[in-house]
């Protein structure tokens, strides 16, 4: 299931700006076409700021478009949509989140002033009003709205609950657009974004409950028995709101960066159709599952709905850098299957990573590359720290499955240039488990992290657990400063994209 695997770590699902910054040469092409409307982001009270931002291909919410531009001064920077681009646009500054539906002839102009406590954004243009409010709106995840839900005991509880929130969203924009404050098209891309959206919830909320009821029976998360009326309503659900619909992939009601309404009708749904005939359970290989979900998206969805969740899925898949050899096969068979699709443009550059990883993890470790000594019987935070008496440290946790902490390797060099020149280690933890053992050695490479490295064991992982996590687990990235005394300075530093933010922290605390 190629979505659902990766829900405990949703946090890390946001584009890694290495693999968006592959995509100029495709979006160069694609901005020479005369533009048919416009946004301008003015940004007050920052010198200078990062924007990803996510324009439509072919209408549709494709996540893996995003790309990554720089605000700097008080010159505005000016976005140029072509006729294919305009529909949902969502745009991100200085951490704050714009969504916008742009039409033909838009003209809009979007303020960001970090010193205005009150309302830090400002949007003028057309649909001004709804603008503002799209912004605004709560509309999380679905699946980390599961604890809102957990209380709804019956199909009924459930579709009533979902259907209340629905109509409170709604009415508040029916309300603009009875004042003509919103125009028709804009309305109506609220109501296909509210509709999957909600539909989204409700399909999240059952295929939780189906799959509690397939784990095996001694996991402390099994549930005997998937509740009959939970199955009528995603039946209902799916007949009410087609995956098949080619609007529905406009909305990010459908496309939330996680496909949610589609994987889990493609993974969850179908294999309980699949049940109920008795057929063979799917394989838990994660490659056998890549490719049953790919027959499953060729039988069971048709164009452009088919291509838009198969170049999906391969994006998604290529972006977690594993199992290259199959998904390049793969997706040559998707460039056969569709010659034109808007969204190769986007999926080549990991598609040619792939094949440059497998040349790049054949060589040695480089000098610079140390594997500690031992570092399987090393079973503490201060045994490990023993090696650096005398030393401060800069920490990066990661892991080889986290993709938030693979986005901040694209700026080590600088880092490990001024570590270097500060006689600064630079200590690298991985919390993966053995299984990943080959796999993080070979990210190393791969990554060119110079540095110390230590894959923990599940001893130490206890005790790191203990120390930055309260015992809870773990959560990443996390960076960590260390001083020449061994003593923790800083549970929380800076990141290296943070650069010369990052320097004078590790100056102040050294």
């Amino acid at each position: 299931m190629y979505i659902r695997s990766c829900q405990p770590i949703v946090f890390m699902r946001k584009i890694s700006l290495s693999l968006l910054l592959l995509f100029t040469t495709a979006y160069s092409a694609i901005a020479q076409i005369k533009p048919v409307a416009t946004i301008e982001v003015v940004l007050k009270g920052v010198d200078e700021a990062l924007a990803d931002i996510l324009l439509p291909v072919q209408y549709s919410v494709f996540w893996g478009a995003s790309r990554v531009d720089t605000i700097k001064g008080k010159k505005p920077l000016k976005i140029s949509l072509n006729e294919g681009q305009t529909g949902f646009v969502d745009i991100t500054v200085v951490e704050r989140e714009i969504k916008l539906f742009v039409q033909k002839g838009n003209n809009i102009r979007i303020t960001i002033d970090e010193e205005n406590e009150e309302q830090p954004v400002n949007i003028d243009g057309p649909n001004k009003d709804g603008q503002m409010l799209l912004t605004s709106g709560q509309l999380l995840y679905p699946g980390s709205l599961l604890p809102r839900y957990k209380r709804d005991s019956t199909a009924t509880m459930l579709e009533k609950h979902v259907q209340d929130d629905k109509a409170v969203r709604i009415n508040i924009f029916k309300n603009l657009f009875d004042e003509r404050k919103i125009d028709k098209p804009f309305f109506d891309f609220i109501k296909i974004t509210l509709d999957y959206y909600h539909a989204s919830i409700i399909t999240e909320v059952i295929a939780a409950k189906f799959e509690t009821s397939v784990l095996p029976k001694d996991n402390p998360f099994y549930k005997a028995g998937f509740p009959h009326d939970f199955g009528v309503l995603w039946e209902a659900t799916y007949k009410q709101y087609p995956v098949n619909n080619p609007l529905a992939i406009r909305s990010f009601g459908f496309s939330d960066r996680f496909n949610t309404y589609a994987s889990d009708y493609l993974n969850s749904y179908l294999t309980w159709q699949r049940q109920k005939i008795g057929a063979a359970p799917i394989s838990a290989d994660p490659e056998k599952n890549i490719r049953e979900t790919i027959n499953r998206i060729r039988n069971n969805l048709k164009p452009p709905v088919a291509e838009f969740i198969e170049a999906d899925l391969l994006f998604s898949e290529l972006s977690l850098e594993k199992n290259f050899v199959m998904l390049s096969a793969l997706f040559s068979d998707y460039k056969k299957k569709y010659p034109a699709s808007a969204y190769t443009p986007y999926i080549q550059p990991l598609a040619d990573k792939a094949i440059a990883y497998y040349e790049k993890v054949k060589q040695d470790f480089s000098p610079e590359q140390k594997i500690i000594k031992d570092y399987r019987l090393i079973n503490s935070f201060r045994e490990l720290m023993a090696n650096f008496r005398g030393k401060p440290v800069y920490i990066e946790f990661w892991a080889t499955w986290c993709i938030t902490c693979k986005d901040q390797f694209e700026y080590e060099t600088p880092l490990t240039n001024y570590l270097r020149k500060n006689n600064i280690a630079h200590l690298f933890i991985s919390v993966d488990n053995d299984k990943h053992e080959a796999e993080w050695k070979e990210l190393i490479k791969y990554y060119n992290l110079e540095g110390y490295h230590i894959k923990a064991n599940p001893s130490m992982l206890k005790d790191l657990s203990k120390i930055f996590w309260q015992g809870k687990g773990y959560a990443l990235p996390l960076y960590v400063i260390v001083n020449a005394s061994g003593n923790i300075v800083e549970f929380d530093a800076l990141k290296p994209r943070d650069k010369k933010k990052l320097y004078q922290q590790l100056s102040n605390r050294l």
